[in-house]
């Protein structure tokens, strides 16, 4: 029997949020591992789209980073982040768009890369880390080529200044998809823990980072 194949399509701009929500606003003051979330991310598409059949699992996973090539600049730190995803099993794809007036933009490539790889590696599902409504219609076409998406997203809310910041996955992305995870529940189910769950976080090794949103990706 051919092996399920699934693409893990994970949005830069998103992740850079969450793990600043995460290092900064949250008791873990840890940032998402690359490699405890792909796993993760296996184990999900084996529950989601193997449809009672057991099955060998060919998973891709592809990086949409939010800023451009770092290569250009010479930008160290960027490059570092390249390599560690890079050991960590993940293609990157730099944004072929100018950031906007905020130094970040989501990279849209990830939306036409989806459906290609659905057309020519003959996907059988999708899993997409968004929460970005940017999205929306890419659930929908990839269902018309019989493609289900699983979507990892987040809801999260933390105190910015005066106010609260209230960051969720956008509606119209989430009703689209066939699946649903809330990410803030999986990594949170354990409220007494200082910690979070084993092999998906790991802790900062540098606390005087801890007020520091990161400046280039989600992670240093």
């Amino acid at each position: 029997m051919e092996p399920l194949r699934i693409g893990f399509f994970l949005d830069g701009y998103t992740l850079r949020k969450v793990n600043e929500y995460y290092r900064v606003h949250h008791r873990f003051h840890s940032r998402l591992d690359f490699r405890g979330l792909k796993s993760w991310v296996q184990m999900q598409a084996l529950r989601y789209f193997q449809n009672g059949v057991e099955r060998d699992l060919e998973l891709e996973s592809h990086y949409y980073h939010p800023f451009t090539n770092p290569h250009i600049q010479k930008h160290e730190g960027a490059i570092r982040f390249e390599h560690e995803l890079e050991s960590a099993g993940y293609r990157v794809h730099f944004n072929r768009v100018a950031p906007d007036e905020r130094g970040v933009s989501p990279n849209m490539s990830l939306m036409e890369d989806a459906l290609l790889f659905a057309i020519y590696r003959k996907l059988d599902g999708v899993v997409l880390f968004s929460t970005q409504g940017q999205f929306a219609p890419l659930p929908d076409r990839l269902r018309m080529m019989g493609v289900p998406t699983l979507l990892l997203g987040w809801e999260l809310e933390y105190p910015r200044a005066k106010t609260m910041v209230h960051w969720k996955t956008d509606s119209c992305l989430r009703e689209t998809c066939a699946h649903y995870v809330a990410m803030e529940k999986v990594v949170d189910k354990n409220p007494n823990a200082n910690k979070g769950p084993r092999g998906f976080f790991f802790q900062c090794e540098h606390p005087f980072s801890r007020g520091r949103p990161a400046k280039w990706h989600g992670g240093t």
